[in-house]
């Protein structure tokens, strides 16, 4: 019996389905938000490279849309939230896309977007800041700090990763560089140290939340009552 021909990776056999700029966009989060290729989103949904730009102009544009569909897909923190609360869960939901969508922060930190569901979202959280005390600045500034901690220390976290070859020919990780080199100076003069040498400083989401922590207690301090603040208006 003769044997049907098997799809390509990432085909479908026969003919593809009718395409949207969220579909492709979809293939664009599958192939890696960091890392597609135009051919390599057309293969995977079976058409042709040019057939892409019916939808989208070029490779940003697809970016932009992929982002977009990562905040519409998260599973935001209701703004009516105490205020330290509403951020520690900004900064969990931003920090679990990061995780969901590898280098996701990467391209947030360097790709001039503003997806329509995050501004939404921001401008909904801003308010409730203002609403509990804080200043129109203040809020602004705190939402934009969360975001910018989550995405950066994402990026760091995930660099530890990578390799670093050595001088001899052979091949540790970042964070094993560090670790060791930490060791050594862990036993001098200063018991902080000993801080950089700990294992759970290296793993995880590393010192992220007691960077958030910090900023939070700073942050309390510039709380007013919500009748009497006009500063930063």
């Amino acid at each position: 019996m003769k044997r049907a021909a098997t799809a390509g990776p990432g085909r479908r056999p026969g003919r593809p389905p009718s395409l949207t700029r969220a579909a492709i966009a979809e293939a664009a989060l599958a192939e890696g938000v960091a890392a597609f290729s135009m051919p390599g989103v057309a293969a995977r949904l079976g058409v042709g490279h040019s057939t892409l730009y019916r939808y989208v102009d070029n490779r940003e544009e697809l970016v932009r849309a992929a982002i977009d569909l990562v905040a519409e897909r998260t599973a935001w923190p209701s703004a009516e939230l105490p205020w330290r609360e509403l951020l520690c869960g900004f900064a969990d939901a931003l920090w679990g896309a990061c995780e969901a969508f590898p280098g996701l922060d990467e391209v947030i930190l360097t790709t001039p977007v503003a997806p329509r569901a995050m501004v939404d979202r921001l401008s909904g959280y801003g308010g409730a800041l203002v609403g509990a005390g804080l200043g129109n600045r203040d809020a602004a500034v705190a939402v934009d700090f969360v975001a910018d901690l989550v995405f950066s220390s994402s990026v760091a976290m995930r660099g530890l990763d990578r390799a670093v070859p050595d001088a001899a020919g052979g091949s540790l990780t970042a964070r094993e560089r560090y670790q060791r080199a930490w060791a050594r100076e862990s036993a001098g003069p200063h018991p902080f140290e000993a801080q950089f040498a700990a294992e759970e400083t290296w793993y995880g989401r590393g010192w992220f939340d007691d960077k958030l922590a910090i900023f939070l207690d700073g942050l309390a301090t510039r709380f007013t009552d919500p009748p009497h603040q006009e500063e930063n208006a």
